[in-house]
């Protein structure tokens, strides 16, 4: 039989995954540029740091717009595999609980993808 302590223990590792998920998505789903891994940002970060070459910033322009969509296929495959683990698993949590707790909880797991506060 399941306890109210492992009910409970579900429930906040099931938050916590939705909350590193959504980290996640946020911070290695940005378009080029935009964010601090951007392609231009990444070009003049190696630059200064490396004093690179008007040469070598060139073929570093060509290696970064090569294996640019070798990583957008990366964080597509990963946003995936992650999002379907945590449907899995708010389902499995679901699964043990009354139509009462599942509401509650449906209610908890909207507050933790709006990033709301309790009220």
């Amino acid at each position: 039989m399941i306890t109210k302590k492992t009910l409970w223990a579900a429930i906040i590792i099931s938050m916590i995954i939705g909350g590193i998920a959504g980290f996640a998505i946020d911070r290695f789903d940005s378009q080029p540029g935009s964010s601090h891994f951007g392609k231009t940002k990444f070009i003049n970060y190696m630059t200064k740091e490396l004093g690179l070459t008007g040469t070598q910033q060139k073929q570093l322009d060509s290696i970064v717009t090569y294996v640019h969509p070798k990583f957008q296929a990366i964080r597509k495959d990963f946003r995936s595999k992650l999002e379907n683990q945590i449907d899995s698993t708010q389902d499995m949590i679901k699964s043990i609980l009354t139509p009462v707790q599942r509401k509650k909880v449906e209610a908890l797991y909207n507050k933790t993808k709006t990033g709301s506060d309790n009220k």
